[in-house]
């Protein structure tokens, strides 16, 4: 091989492994201010189609019956179900 080649293989080599290793970079871990409750931007309503508000609703009833399951275990399904439900219409209601 000719030292023009080796070259240009070492180049392309070099160039092809630099998305790799700057996709390696870590996020630091979310901090107690991420994990507060949602506020007004990330309610349903302001997601653009009914799709999106459909799936946000519900990873948002997902989430919050997670937690409330971990502060009280001996609650059923529909028990968290409905307390999570009663959250969020507290949540939509207008705040004066």
């Amino acid at each position: 091989m000719s030292r023009h080649r080796k070259f240009a293989m070492l180049m392309l080599m070099s160039i092809a492994s630099a998305p790799f290793a700057m996709a390696q970079s870590t996020q630091p871990p979310p901090s107690d201010t991420e994990m507060q409750p949602p506020t007004r931007s990330t309610e349903p309503s302001s997601a653009s189609s009914p799709h999106q508000q459909q799936a946000m609703h519900d990873q948002m009833m997902k989430d919050c019956m997670k937690k409330e399951h971990q502060k009280d275990s001996s609650m059923s399904k529909d028990q968290l179900k409905k307390s999570c439900q009663d959250q969020m219409m507290k949540q939509q209601q207008p705040q004066y």
